[in-house]
């Protein structure tokens, strides 16, 4: 049986060990792109909007719309919008002429010819000339026979090259130079996979739902709509020919601004919270209690739901470590339920608070792995940077009945980072 020594060194072991990372790391990145998207070419009318449109005169319709741009593929670059739309092909049916509109006779005409001649059969092709006869001895151009050359014994390239040497390998559980075990424990590794996932999401999310259009536009009043009803038809209705009925009939309306004469983007919405909410920060952990003094990372997320612009309810998940005044290191892990409240507001500065309440899991060396319930509460800035998509300033203060003798013990992180709407 080989000895506990041989099993640290197996490069069995050492493939085992990696598994779960390989595995954390591909998940994390499969996640992260599901969480982003690309911005495409289509714009929905809300309903409400379409049927507001119906009701002004066919000329004003164009002038100012609300839309949303949708998550998607773009399969063409926009319009440039920044010369006027040409008029319309009125012979097509695309509108009523002008008044005093003219139809003007044909004018010069350029034709353009293709002279196509005669080819000859192939028997009547004559064929190329012969190159002349090579001298005996010589290789033909191109040839590549079985000819390999002579080595002398005992050459450089007589003898095979000599195999590489494997280094030794050390196991999963082996020990870095100074004693100190090397890895981290299954647990350490889900908070770094946790807290990498979140970093990729939160990038493709900014880059997608935080950064789409969410505002009024301006486009041609013949701009061709995508109207779809409930039974999935669909179809195109220039924007001057909706009426009523094609409104209540519609489910969604889609504009594009690859085709027709573009849209001209007129100005974003002011933030808007309502609706599902993603809020990441990271920062700076401090406690400077008699059973933990010491200073750290940390990191908070939230997810959840704003029925309303200025009030929200979130799962909250934060962490932080790091080392204490004596050089030992600490952890401490919350997941709570958090209320937010947003009733200052000025320009695109909005002041609220928070509270909230759950567990948290204290490790450090103290007193070891142990929980309690945490409660705690602060004050948030969020600085608006589009409709959905604002910065974050964030001071939490969270006391939790985890002292190694019993009791509350308190912490305090201070973080920055971003919300998505």
């Amino acid at each position: 049986m080989p000895s506990p020594s041989c099993l640290l060194r197996s490069p069995t072991r050492i493939a085992s060990t990696r598994k779960p990372a390989i595995a954390l790391a591909v998940f994390g990145a499969f996640l992260s792109t599901t969480c982003g998207g690309c911005l495409s070419n289509e714009y929905v009318i809300p309903g409400a909007e379409l049927s507001r449109l119906t009701q002004l005169p066919p000329e004003q319709r164009g002038q100012r719309v609300h839309v949303v741009q949708r998550i998607g593929e773009r399969r063409s670059e926009a319009i440039d919008t920044s010369q006027p739309p040409p008029p319309p092909a009125y012979d097509q049916g695309e509108g009523p002429p002008p008044e005093g509109y003219v139809e003007e006779g044909p004018g010069p005409q350029v034709g353009v010819g293709v002279v196509i001649a005669p080819v000859p059969p192939p028997h009547l092709i004559p064929p190329p000339p012969l190159a002349p006869p090579l001298p005996p001895g010589v290789p033909a151009p191109g040839f590549h026979g079985h000819h390999r050359p002579r080595v002398a014994p005992g050459s450089a390239l007589g003898r095979a090259a000599p195999a590489p040497r494997r280094p030794p390998a050390t196991g999963g559980g082996g020990k870095l130079p100074g004693g100190k075990a090397k890895g981290g424990s299954g647990k350490d590794d889900l908070v770094v996979f946790l807290a990498v996932v979140a970093v990729l999401a939160t990038v493709g999310m900014v880059a997608t739902e935080g950064a789409r259009y969410d505002g009024d536009i301006a486009m041609y009043a013949w701009q061709p709509v995508h109207l779809r009803s409930g039974s999935g038809r669909e179809r195109e209705v220039p924007l001057a020919e909706l009426t009523p009925v094609d409104a209540a009939a519609t489910t969604e309306a889609v504009v594009m601004d690859d085709e027709g004469w573009g849209i001209m983007r007129l100005g974003r919405r002011p933030l808007d919270r309502r609706g599902f909410a993603f809020k990441m920060d990271v920062g700076g952990f401090h406690s400077s209690s008699s059973a933990l003094d010491g200073d750290g990372m940390g990191l908070g997320l939230q997810f959840g739901y704003f029925p309303h612009h200025r009030v929200g309810l979130l799962g909250a998940w934060s962490f932080a470590g790091g080392s204490d005044s004596a050089g030992e290191s600490f952890t401490r892990n919350n997941l709570a339920l958090e209320a937010q409240a947003f009733p200052l507001s000025a320009w695109r500065l909005h002041l609220g608070g928070f509270v909230h309440a759950g567990t948290q899991w204290a490790d450090d060396a103290a007193g070891g792995a142990r929980n309690g319930l945490a409660l705690g509460g602060g004050l948030m800035l969020e600085i608006a940077l589009t409709t959905r998509l604002a910065l974050v300033l964030r001071a939490d203060h969270t006391s939790a009945k985890v002292r190694p003798e019993g009791g509350w013990q308190a912490g305090q992180l201070y973080t920055a980072g971003v919300a998505i709407y």
